[in-house]
């Protein structure tokens, strides 16, 4: 019998998302299509107040959301689920270590 592998294959994006009804906020996330995901973010503002500031190209781009995660929380002033309270050049260095971490071997 062959097992299902559900491990993602597919190549993605990390990426950090603001909006400036939320000032100090950063929207850290995932996702394999940029555009089809801040278009989903925009459909719940009538402002369209979201902006994609900095995103970067990952293999394993699952693997890395839960590092990140993890990584953020010691810089992060506040965390509402996947929204986090802190500067985004911190949260830019995160996503940076992340796939540093890749390349390096280390994830």
């Amino acid at each position: 019998m062959v097992e299902k592998s559900t491990i993602n294959t597919k190549d993605g994006y990390l990426y950090i998302i603001t909006n400036e009804a939320f000032k100090g906020w950063v929207k850290v996330g995932v996702t394999e299509n940029l555009e089809k995901r801040l278009n989903q973010y925009q459909t719940a503002d009538p402002h369209r107040g979201y902006k994609l500031i900095y995103s970067l190209h990952h293999p394993k781009y699952l693997e890395a959301e839960k590092k990140i995660k993890e990584a953020m929380k010691p810089f992060a002033k506040s965390i509402k689920n996947e929204w986090f309270e802190i500067e985004t050049w911190m949260a830019q260095a995160r996503l940076d270590e992340q796939l540093e971490e890749y390349q390096d071997g280390l994830l």
